[in-house]
């Protein structure tokens, strides 16, 4: 969506009432409130919007934006901004180069022990290459906010 606000010529007042009425759709059709909509939950919004939607067509579209691999779809993704994981990935990939290593995990997780650090890269980093790339990165995040509830 920040592709389409660029493309086409509209003001500052009108992207924010644009995005608030994407918003209030968004949270409408998130109906287990849970901050994301899953495949059916979209398939919903496109029924009640009076489009249609195979499951494969709804499938494609969400490979295609689902940036954080969870299968869900953040107002961040549907809007084409970056996701809070793309950004902490960012803040934590210090030079840059599509990786987080353990020194730059441990920079920016200074509770973390070295041997929490060492168990979190033994099971998320899956090509052993000592370094976390953003669908490792995602995997890790997710499972820990699985742990979490």
């Amino acid at each position: 969506m920040d592709f389409w606000f660029q493309t086409h010529s509209v003001g500052a007042g009108e992207e924010m009432r644009i995005r608030g009425e994407i918003g209030e759709l968004f949270k409408q059709a998130d109906s287990d409130g849970d901050g994301k909509l899953s495949p059916e939950e979209w398939k919903n919004l496109l029924t009640s919007a009076g489009l249609t939607g195979t499951s494969e067509e709804v499938d494609h579209f969400f490979a295609t934006i689902d940036r954080d691999f969870d299968g869900r779809l953040s107002f961040a993704e549907i809007m084409g901004e970056d996701t809070s994981v793309e950004k902490l990935f960012k803040i934590m990939d210090k030079n840059g180069d599509g990786y987080v290593t353990k020194n730059e995990f441990k920079t920016i997780c200074k509770k973390l022990t070295k041997e929490q650090v060492q168990i979190a890269f033994k099971k998320f980093d899956t090509n052993g290459d000592n370094r976390l790339n953003y669908r490792e990165f995602c995997e890790m995040i997710r499972k820990h906010a699985e742990a979490q509830n």
